[in-house]
């Protein structure tokens, strides 16, 4: 099977400005002397503490007296966490997690040599020409994974390509007994809709910059049709009225027990979807855009690590880490645990991830999420707050309305 990153140089995936340099690199002193390494690490379904544990193992069975230990967030998220542990001053030497720009002053810009260079959006996560995470892959994440069953029941023979058509069968997915649309709280709601929105939002024009020179408003853009049509969906029972007291797990949940006729998600979710060997047949389809046309996928990269400033052992630290997202074996394991992907290197996929490599190979380009170099720390968290007051009944105009205050208010910070 072949993984590809097409169309990856048009994105752009970074925060602002890195502090700091890395001075050196492993030695063979730092290794024999042993020492102890702490990754905060994201814990998923499919990325749990004993996934992290595996893949480090070999790498420590290399480094005699090297312990790694893996910390579960203890706060909301790995974001939360390490802001906590910031403040207290015991702070990990590793994250395993994309990370808000508010920390990035906190965080080591690796060295540009190869091993760095060759990961994926390497050149475009630099900020100020430095590179401040190195990714294991690369996400794609405007999908719509689909019951098939679901789907012949309510007589679709297609899935759809226009914003139109997938409300309609919406509808007649509803008339067939099934929710419609699975969706959570949580950081599941803002998400799905940016994984649907942004290809469109973003499909010719830079959209961020634009609305930072403030000839661009989120109001009368793509981001209010898109709302307006999720309006819809609240108001026709096309989603669970009660989702947002939903967790992500319960979305998932939802999907793989025949319950949901469609879930938007990224292609992580891949690997727990075959795991959960569905009764049903499962097909994935891009994101519709408004009139029907490609209008890309929203990407980013997968599984990225960081090291902190702070670190008492930052050569071996960049150590493991060039063993993480270089090593073959690791990376394929790491590719493969999420169905992600990278030029390169290949690991058997189950048809539903060949379908999701289809998508990208077809997807006319890659376009940015929530952050990144020119959007403010926290859009993401705002454009959640905002979805989710749809099902408070805040219209669409009021929900777009307050994305460009948001926006007036944090941009240039």
């Amino acid at each position: 099977m072949r993984h590809s990153t097409r169309g990856a140089a048009a994105i752009l995936i970074g925060s602002a400005m890195i502090a700091g340099l890395l001075t050196g690199c492993a030695t063979d002193s730092a290794e024999e002397g042993g020492g102890e390494l702490r990754i905060l690490a994201n814990i998923t379904p499919v990325l749990t503490k004993k996934y992290y544990e595996d893949l480090v193992q070999p790498w420590v069975a290399k480094h005699k007296g090297v312990t790694v230990t893996i910390e579960v967030p203890s706060g909301e998220d790995v974001q939360a966490t390490l802001q906590q542990e910031l403040a207290s001053g015991d702070v990990p030497d590793i994250v395993a997690s994309n990370l808000d720009p508010v920390v990035a002053p906190q965080l080591l810009a690796f060295p540009k040599e190869p091993w760095v260079l060759d990961t994926p959006l390497a050149e475009q996560n630099q900020v100020d020409g430095k590179i401040w995470q190195v990714a294991t892959g690369a996400q794609i994440q405007s999908l719509v994974f689909y019951n098939k069953k679901a789907f012949a029941a309510a007589g679709i023979d297609a899935p759809p390509t226009s914003l139109d058509e997938f409300t309609k069968d919406l509808k007649a997915l509803k008339a067939a007994g099934y929710l419609p649309l699975q969706t959570a709280g949580e950081w599941v709601t803002g998400a799905q809709f940016a994984m649907l929105a942004n290809p469109q939002l973003l499909a010719s024009d830079d959209f961020y910059a634009k609305r930072s020179a403030g000839s661009a408003t989120f109001a009368k853009s793509a981001y209010e049709k898109y709302l307006d049509a999720y309006a819809g969906w609240i108001a026709g029972g096309l989603v669970d009225p009660d989702a947002l007291g939903l967790k992500y797990q319960d979305s998932i949940d939802g999907f793989t027990s025949g319950k949901a006729a469609t879930y938007v998600i990224g292609n992580w979710i891949v690997p727990s979807i075959d795991e959960a060997a569905t009764s049903f047949e499962v097909g994935v389809f891009a994101a519709p855009s408004l009139d029907g046309n490609p209008a890309g996928q929203m990407s980013g990269p997968a599984q990225p690590y960081s090291i902190l400033q702070a670190s008492k052992n930052r050569d071996l630290a960049l150590s493991l880490v060039e063993y993480l997202v270089s090593d073959k074996t690791a990376v394929a394991a790491s590719l493969a645990s999420e169905g992600n992907f990278r030029q390169g290197i290949s690991y058997k996929g189950s048809p539903l991830n060949q379908e999701v490599a289809a998508i990208l190979d077809a997807a006319p380009r890659l376009v940015l999420g929530t952050s990144g170099p020119r959007i403010p720390g926290g859009f993401g968290d705002e454009l959640n707050k905002q979805v989710q007051a749809l099902y408070v009944k805040t219209t669409p105009a009021d929900a777009a309305a307050a994305l460009d205050s948001w926006w007036d208010l944090n941009a240039g910070q």
